[in-house]
């Protein structure tokens, strides 16, 4: 990916008020600085978080909005990556389970890097006369 001129992301989510807004940016920067950043469990916490009822609506989206700041990093990536990271991720989704389980084990570190492993895979598939994994079940 070339490299781009980091773009801002707004920090703030809508329809939140600023006492609120501010909450989800110091709890964000405090747990950024407490733990080292793992993509892909920031990732799944924010996708497998479950709305909880007890709390309402305005502290589901409040702690969703941590949930999205502590994977997508927008301090830190620029629009493009933030971007490449969505797509990456539901390019990762509509792939059959089997080859979403094997190129997540190769640990691609971009979507140029997995849309080769897919490409090299789909090679191999066809030279071996598997031509339709599309079917393997996703």
């Amino acid at each position: 990916m070339l490299a781009l001129s980091k773009m801002t992301v707004p920090l703030n989510p809508p329809n939140l008020d600023v006492q609120e807004q501010n909450r989800a940016l110091k709890v964000y920067t405090t747990i950024g600085r407490e733990k080292k950043f793992n993509p892909e469990a920031s990732r799944q916490n924010f996708r497998c978080f479950p709305y909880p009822e007890k709390a309402g609506p305005r502290e589901a989206v409040n702690q969703l909005w941590e949930l999205c700041l502590q994977w997508l990093r927008p301090e830190l990536h620029s629009k493009e990556q933030i971007l490449e990271l969505l797509v990456l991720e539901q390019f990762l989704t509509i792939l059959p389970s089997e080859i979403r389980i094997w190129v997540k084990s190769q640990c691609p570190e971009n979507i140029e890097e997995v849309v080769t492993l897919v490409e090299d895979l789909t090679q191999i598939l066809e030279e071996e006369g598997i031509s339709d994994f599309q079917g393997c079940g996703s």
